[in-house]
């Protein structure tokens, strides 16, 4: 599982200054931003983001919801349930 202070520093890693945030923080994922997001979730953390599933990911608008998105993309027992129960 990835907590989404987790999801924020990688954000912030990859240049998105967020400041004091919360999970209705808005989100606008630049194309770099996003590659780089995406690379540091495969880096960091071993997930790795299939092409089918990049457009939802970087369509999430806010902070909440970025991470409820990458929930979801997880193989069950990762943090999908939490997902789900979060939606």
């Amino acid at each position: 599982m990835i907590a989404e202070a987790e999801v924020v520093r990688l954000l912030e890693d990859g240049g998105l200054p967020l400041g004091d945030w919360h999970s209705d923080t808005e989100l606008v994922l630049d194309s770099l931003t996003f590659t780089w997001l995406v690379h540091l979730l495969e880096e960091r953390h071993g997930i790795v983001v299939a092409e089918e599933d990049e457009e939802e990911l970087a369509a999430s608008e806010s902070v909440g919801a970025l991470h409820r998105n990458l929930l979801r993309l997880l193989p069950a027992g990762s943090g999908r349930e939490e997902a789900h129960r979060a939606r």
